[in-house]
């Protein structure tokens, strides 16, 4: 492997991984993501587009993988090339993944052999999406990769950096090293948090102003459900307790549905006790009205006086008082703040883990259009025990897994303890 990759912690040995490439720039890349897990040991079978060809000959990947590489939908024998490849494999990897390759695989269609064998497989599938900025953002894209996240691939980036033509910005491909230490995770994912009760918050809370109306915020709960998610998928046991939201949950989880910030801390006190990690992720309203009217407050009276009084800090009270929940729990927050810039993120994010008796806190930007509340990103810095991580500007479903990692590597040094 690279300079700098991470030791194999999860058996790599005998796997069966699918590499399918399709045609970026960024495909050079993908000759180390290759050769490292074939140094490993992996069965490594790689499926190239006819773009693909443009940027790595197929040679190189045979040379590399020690398996003739696929390029063609239709074999001469009685076998089905896209069946035999996507049957048994362990892993499958999509990198570069273009806007097109992304569409394709969103909508399923399957009219060449690296389609069709995404449509056909049932392994975990990791996606390192590469494109311009301008195609990263937009709205076709971003659907399609919601798409994809609800039906279970996981994200590696993209990143923030150099762009072919000499652009700039968001669309980078993740580096090798990176994707193929999510693709170890991956393949360990089984029976990495078997047994651990996780409890997540997401969503709003809706504090009544009388029966209509409210005091909210625009969380849609996509960023607690996609860690929940990422949890369920790595075999824990979860509970989400969550306020308004407008995305999709997660299946396999249990899911309990509050209003306001006093329902939400019930639920959460109520079951902190049973839980190894809890994961404040919802978006609770700050402050509540005094008192809510029992009956709508009509316009023709004028504008009303509405005195309001803070709600309950449910994070700070379980950092607080270590007796509310399970003994060495790891308890983790998240900070919505209006601040683009990563260093002084880190320091709020900082600031926020030690006042609150946090383990760690997750401070994301939610001032701009493509971060925060709503949107299908988040940027963001991971602040804990062993200092601060700026993730950059990525998915919420990577987000999820940077931070369920973090978690996971917490547990172990826990019960070293």
């Amino acid at each position: 492997m690279g300079a700098g990759a991470p030791p194999p912690d999860v058996k790599a040995q005998g796997k069966k991984i699918l590499v399918c490439v399709s045609g970026g720039i960024a495909a050079f890349k993908v000759v180390v993501v290759v050769r490292s897990f074939a140094e490993m040991g992996a069965d490594v079978r790689v499926v190239m587009t006819r773009s693909a060809q443009h940027f790595v000959g197929a040679q190189t990947f045979a040379a590399l993988s020690g398996n003739p590489v696929s390029t063609e939908m239709f074999g001469s024998g009685a076998d089905v090339p896209h069946v035999e490849l996507a049957r048994g494999a362990d892993l499958t990897i999509v990198a570069p993944a273009t806007a097109n390759a992304v569409a394709k695989m969103a909508l399923g269609i399957a009219d060449d052999l690296f389609s069709a064998v995404l449509l056909t497989v049932r392994s975990p599938v990791l996606l390192a999406p590469a494109m311009h900025t301008e195609m990263w953002e937009h709205p076709a894209t971003r659907g399609n990769i919601a798409t994809l996240e609800k039906h279970g691939v996981t994200l590696v980036g993209p990143s923030e950096g150099a762009l072919s033509s000499g652009d700039s910005g968001a669309g980078r491909m993740s580096e090798p090293d990176e994707i193929v230490r999510a693709g170890l995770r991956a393949l360990g994912r089984a029976e990495d948090l078997a047994g651990v009760r996780v409890l997540v918050t997401a969503g709003g809370t809706q504090e009544p102003i009388d029966p209509v109306r409210f005091v909210g915020n625009r969380s849609s709960g996509r960023m607690g459900f996609a860690i929940a998610r990422e949890a369920a998928a790595r075999r824990a046991k979860v509970t989400v307790v969550a306020g308004a939201t407008s995305a999709e949950p997660p299946s396999g989880v249990e899911l309990v549905q509050v209003a306001t910030a006093d329902e939400m801390r019930a639920a959460v006190l109520e079951r902190a006790p049973e839980c190894d990690v809890i994961v404040k992720a919802a978006a609770v309203a700050d402050f509540k009205p005094e008192e809510a009217v029992e009956r709508k407050l009509k316009k023709a009276s004028g504008p009303p006086e509405i005195t309001l009084v803070p709600t309950p800090d449910i994070l700070a009270e379980l950092g607080s008082r270590p007796g509310l929940r399970k003994a060495r729990s790891i308890l983790i927050g998240f900070a919505a703040e209006t601040e683009p810039d990563p260093g002084r993120l880190g320091l709020l994010a900082e600031e926020k883990r030690r006042s609150k008796g946090a383990d760690v806190i997750v401070a994301n930007d939610v001032g701009s259009s493509d971060s925060g509340f709503g949107a299908a990103t988040n940027r963001a810095v991971i602040a804990g025990p062993d200092g601060v991580t700026d993730v950059g500007l990525v998915t919420k479903m990577a987000l999820a897994s940077a931070l369920i990692e973090r978690i996971s590597q917490l547990l172990k040094e826990r019960r070293k303890l």
